[in-house]
């Protein structure tokens, strides 16, 4: 059984606060901060043995930060996604439509996380490369140009926006910055704009003013209160162990939605 460390304020720990518990948690050190505490957002730290969590949150206590250990069974899994392609807000609901331009109401009341924010993805894209061989053309083995497709790894910056409804049982995704959601933007009417970061900076204040009771991320609250659009998160896990870290907060009592 794993167990792991979750925050029971908003605010992250710091580096130098995580550095500092590392060092006192059996089997780590302040090395591995690097590798687990750069995906320190709600959830701390994943993936470790009762003694260690439990070592983990006194280092922790000892550096202000107060934290509980949970069965990493008991945190809520997020749902797949369905992706946003078009959408219309209405005093109603949020108008969610499909490929075939069908649409269904997503009563606002029923929102319970809005996260966004700038969140480095690692994307294969296919590549055709030339390569030389050697074919057979009778007797003689001839050097022949082919072309392949090879998949490239590649780590792109790309803006996310995410919906979670109530008891985490949908869940609406997008990726602002690619061509596709021009499209869900055109429900900002003449407020939409060539920039994706401003209009999902729109997007975002405007599903939170429909749904005020929705729990924001970090990059949510920026957009709304601090009136920031480019808040970004150190890696991919990090943006999603917020969202569970969210839902856990709601399920556990501590933040009422």
């Amino acid at each position: 059984m794993t167990y792991a460390v979750m925050q029971t304020a908003h605010e992250p720990p710091s580096g130098e606060q995580l550095k500092n518990a590392f060092q006192n948690v059996p089997g780590l050190t302040a090395v591995d901060v690097s590798i687990l505490g750069k995906d320190a957002f709600g959830v701390v730290v994943k993936g470790l043995d009762l003694e260690q969590a439990s070592a983990m949150r006194s280092a922790l206590a000892a550096q202000g930060v107060n934290t509980e250990v949970v069965e990493e069974a008991a945190l809520v899994e997020l749902p797949p996604p369905k992706q946003l392609t078009k959408a219309e807000l209405t005093s109603e609901a949020f108008l969610i439509y499909d490929v075939l331009g069908r649409s269904s109401p997503l009563a606002w009341h029923d929102i319970l996380v809005l996260a966004a924010g700038r969140v480095r993805l690692t994307e294969f894209n296919a590549e055709l490369v030339d390569k030389v061989v050697m074919k057979r053309v009778g007797r003689r083995l001839v050097p022949t140009v082919v072309t392949e497709s090879v998949k490239k790894e590649e780590q792109k910056d790309h803006l996310l926006l995410e919906i979670i409804t109530a008891g985490a049982s949908l869940r609406y995704r997008a990726v602002a910055d690619r061509p596709e959601a021009m499209l869900l933007f055109q429900c900002l009417g003449e407020r939409r704009t060539r920039d994706p970061a401003m209009n999902l900076f729109l997007l975002v204040q405007e599903l939170a003013e429909f749904a005020p009771d929705a729990l924001p991320n970090h990059g949510a609250y920026y957009m709304c209160e601090k009136g920031d659009p480019l808040f970004s998160y150190p890696s991919q896990t990090a943006f999603y162990r917020e969202i569970t870290w969210l839902l856990w907060m709601v399920s556990s009592g501590r933040v009422q939605p």
